[in-house]
Order: C-alpha cells, then sequence, then structure tokens
C-alpha cells in the first residue's frame, strides 16, 4: 500500500486519475470537485447510494456500472470508501483501489474492512483484498467540514485508538499506532472542530489514518459493539453513537478481575494497558472526561439503548459482557 499524507497530497491524483471509476460522496464532492477533477483525465462518477450503505445499493451500481476503469477512486467519508471497497470487492476487479477521505475519523483508507446494511442490520466485510492500494490524505478537505461533521468522525478516530489500545487482539504494532493518535486527539479535537486551522485539520487527518492502522491490527471491541444498532433505529451518525459508550466502556474495563477477563494475557496486562490510556489523556474518570469533551464541541450526551450488539467485538473487548 502507497500513503501520500500531507496539506495538497491531492496533487498525487495525477498519477492515478486516467480512466477512472470515481466514487464520491453527492452534495459534499461539489465543494472539492476543482480541487480534484483537474487531475481527472475522462472520470465516470458515480454516487446512488446513501449514507450508511445498502446492500441493493451495491448490487444496483454493480448492474449499473458497465465500464472498463482503469482505477477505482473514492472521494468521500467512511460511507463512500467502504462502498467503493464492497464494489470492488463483488466485482472481484483487480483495479488498483485509491482511497481519498473527505472526514477525519474513520481511517477507511487504511483498513481492509468495510460496512453495509442489508435488512436494517450491519454487515461486515473483512478482507486482504479490500485494502485500498493507495491512500491520499489531505488535510484541506475536512477543513470547512461542518462542525458536527467534524465531532463526530474525530470522536469515531478517538474511540477506534482507545478501543484498539486495549482490544484483545492488540498488539505491539497497533498499540503504537493507537497510543500516537490517541495523543493527537488529546492535543487537537476541539480545536478542530471549533475553527478551520490548518494545523489542527492536519493532525487530526494523520490520528484518523494512525487509529485506522491500529483497528486494522487489533479490531475494535463493545463500544463500537454498541453502537451500529443505535445508529439504525435512532439515526444517529456512527461517530456520535461509539463515543457516548466509549468512556462508560473504559470505567469499566479498568475494573476487570478474575471473573470478568476475556483477554489471555491477564488481569495485570489489561489494567496496565487501561493505566496507560489514563495516563495518556490525563484523566481519572473516563466518563466524566468524555461528558465535558460532548460539552466542548457542542453536541449532546444522552443515553441510547443497543437493541442488537456484534458479539465478535464484544469477544475482543477485555473485559466479559453479557453472556460472552
Amino acid at each position: 500500500m502507497s500513503e501520500y499524507i500531507y496539506r495538497g497530497a491531492i496533487e498525487n491524483l495525477r498519477l492515478y486519475g486516467n480512466n477512472p471509476l470515481v466514487f464520491t460522496g453527492r452534495k459534499s464532492f461539489e465543494k472539492i470537485k476543482p480541487l480534484v477533477e483537474k487531475y481527472l483525465n475522462n472520470p465516470y462518477y458515480y454516487n446512488d447510494f446513501s449514507t450508511n450503505p445498502k446492500y441493493e445499493e451495491i448490487e444496483k451500481g454493480i448492474n449499473e456500472i458497465n465500464i472498463s476503469p482503469q482505477t477505482i477512486i473514492a472521494i468521500g467519508g467512511g460511507s463512500v470508501i467502504d462502498f467503493a471497497k464492497v464494489y470492488k470487492y463483488k466485482t472481484n476487479r483487480k483495479t488498483p483501489l485509491i482511497a481519498i477521505p473527505t472526514t477525519c475519523g474513520t481511517g477507511s483508507e487504511a483498513t481492509q474492512f468495510a460496512v453495509y446494511y442489508k435488512e436494517g442490520k450491519k454487515q461486515s466485510l473483512d478482507a486482504p483484498e479490500v485494502l485500498p492500494d493507495i491512500a491520499i490524505v489531505d488535510s484541506q478537505f475536512v477543513e470547512n467540514n461542518p462542525p458536527y461533521l467534524k465531532a463526530c468522525t474525530s470522536l469515531d478516530a478517538y474511540s477506534q485508538a482507545i478501543e484498539s489500545y486495549f482490544a484483545c487482539k492488540s498488539t505491539d504494532e497497533s498499540r503504537k499506532y493507537a497510543l500516537r493518535a490517541i495523543e493527537l486527539c488529546r492535543d487537537n479535537l476541539v480545536d478542530y472542530v471549533n475553527s478551520n486551522n490548518p494545523v489542527y485539520s492536519s493532525n487530526m487527518m494523520l490520528a484518523s489514518n494512525l487509529a485506522g492502522k491500529a483497528i486494522n491490527i487489533s479490531r475494535t471491541t463493545a463500544a463500537h459493539a454498541m453502537s451500529y444498532s443505535i445508529t439504525t433505529k435512532y439515526g444517529l451518525p456512527h461517530g456520535h453513537a461509539v463515543a457516548l459508550n466509549i468512556g462508560k466502556l473504559m470505567e469499566y474495563n479498568k475494573n476487570v478481575d478474575e471473573n470478568s477477563l476475556n483477554d489471555i494475557r491477564g488481569i495485570e496486562f489489561v489494567k496496565s494497558r487501561m493505566n496507560e490510556i489514563y495516563d495518556t489523556i490525563g484523566i481519572k474518570n473516563a466518563e466524566v472526561y468524555f461528558k465535558d469533551l460532548f460539552n466542548k464541541i457542542g453536541i449532546e450526551y444522552k443515553e441510547y439503548k443497543s437493541d442488537y450488539i456484534d458479539p465478535e467485538r464484544l469477544k475482543n473487548n477485555p473485559r466479559k459482557i453479557g453472556a460472552y
């Protein structure tokens, strides 16, 4: 995988822009189109799908797109990149996939999995073939996003980094990525949401990418498991839904005991990892911290009930939850 991660990185698109199939958002793409299309030759644009793409939309795209592109380019948030990933996988194309994120949070450009919905339930695709071949991470595309979009996507990155750090499948490599992402979110998230300063946007784009690399190794845990039905049932954006649970989950995990241990590396290992997260952020109570963070970035902290919880992600949580 090749990566270009800096402000102005879009210039590298000229290397991959000949006869491309380009998946985009709808209204969101219009604002950045002038920055992009000058690097494209004979593009075929497609955007007939929704946020949190549905299985039937993917099938429709497969039936409607009748071209042989030299590259597949996904320019958008996590849903756009996920749609492109699933499309490429289901059509079994060997065409290179170039992922260009326009939101600061999912890290989808650095992961080998994608999410879509079938009959209202989240489906996960996890395969090495889904990892993009090229990532172009340019903070220009996220500086002027609406504050609520900035908040939701940044909270997703923060939650991913934290979950990755304490996940049962974490490794030395994944924790290295995750810890740096946590530090960047700690220092830049509030200012990124509340300003258009390119320094904060560049730092948060790096945090998002690192968090993506971390979860690509470790996967996510219970906070993500509980978030998907909240998004489906209440229409709450994914990052907002995840972050509502992350503080409570951190408090829960730090009190692990022999009867609730999930991680085979032992209680001391889990507690040490939890202490490192708390020390890095500089907090004593994670639930209090996240409630305060929500207030600083102007979004609502509210209780929602999860109807369905992904059991695989629960198994990756260091402390058992329910029957898992």
